[in-house]
């Protein structure tokens, strides 16, 4: 009966680093910075902002002159008369209410253009993930967002953006 047991034992020690080959290697990655960090990804995103900056700019301008015009309004609230107060607090509103559409607006239109310009960037960098997965012996890279912890030793990031930016 003894025997047996040992037997057992060690049939089960030696089974251990077999079931752990068989698990495969594993790799984390971060896609944003794979992407934001290739050329092709600043490069994308560069354009992005050059595109908008000008828009951005008057955007920013409008909102100081409505903090300005909100602040002025406090002061002068005392002074004003009651019809006057009511005529620049309607101008205000209605300030107001233009640059939250333009802003809004403005938004939309970035994240579209986002969207338009990163996608087929990102349908790429899948693909290069994919190869660099099978190339390298990888069962399974995880994005890192859904990661709580990993040995940074797992982090393929720089190897895929490598891998990313030879394939422009």
């Amino acid at each position: 009966m003894g025997v047996l047991f040992r037997i057992l034992i060690v049939m089960a020690v030696l089974a251990v680093p077999m079931a752990a080959q068989a698990q495969g290697k594993i790799g984390i990655i971060n896609l944003d910075d794979a992407m934001s960090n290739s050329s092709a990804g600043k490069s994308a995103l560069g354009g992005l902002k050059s595109r908008f900056e000008s828009r951005e700019k008057a955007l920013a301008a409008q909102g100081d002159d409505l903090k300005k015009m909100q602040d002025e309004l406090q002061k002068k609230s005392v002074a004003l008369s009651q019809d006057a107060m009511k005529s620049k607090a309607a101008d205000f509103e209605a300030k107001a209410r233009k640059y939250m559409e333009d802003r809004n607006k403005l938004q939309q239109e970035e994240q579209q253009a986002q969207q338009g310009v990163l996608q087929p960037l990102l349908t790429r960098l899948q693909k290069v993930v994919s190869d660099y997965a099978t190339k390298n012996g990888y069962s399974v890279i995880l994005e890192s967002h859904s990661v709580p912890y990993f040995d940074p030793k797992l982090d393929v990031t720089a190897a895929v953006q490598a891998e990313f930016d030879k394939g422009k």
